[in-house]
């Protein structure tokens, strides 16, 4: 299984520089449209997305739902090169997984 990465140039070169694939995304619908490609591929394992798009309240839904009804990918949230980024406790992303406060 691979790792992929959806976000800006900087993250993205940065992971391209530890040898995982990614897109750069400029806008939320360009993170949407990344998401939904990589999604249909059966080789990825890890979706790394950068926090600046989960700024958007239908792209927190779109990721919840994938992570409610699909085992893989891991999606999971870093903080990008741009813009503030908020800390997020592992157990926030467990608990929205399987739908019980752990």
């Amino acid at each position: 299984m691979n790792a992929y990465v959806i976000g800006d140039n900087d993250m993205i070169t940065g992971f391209r520089l530890v040898g995982v694939e990614g897109v750069e995304a400029d806008t939320v619908e360009d993170a949407q449209l990344a998401l939904r490609k990589a999604l249909t591929r059966s080789d990825i394992g890890i979706i790394i997305i950068s926090q600046l798009y989960f700024s958007d309240s239908t792209m927190q839904e779109q990721i919840d739902k994938i992570r409610q009804e699909r085992v893989t990918p891991l999606i999971v949230e870093v903080p990008g090169s741009k813009g503030a980024f908020k800390q997020i406790q592992i157990s926030e992303i467990i608990s929205k997984i399987l739908g019980m406060k752990i």
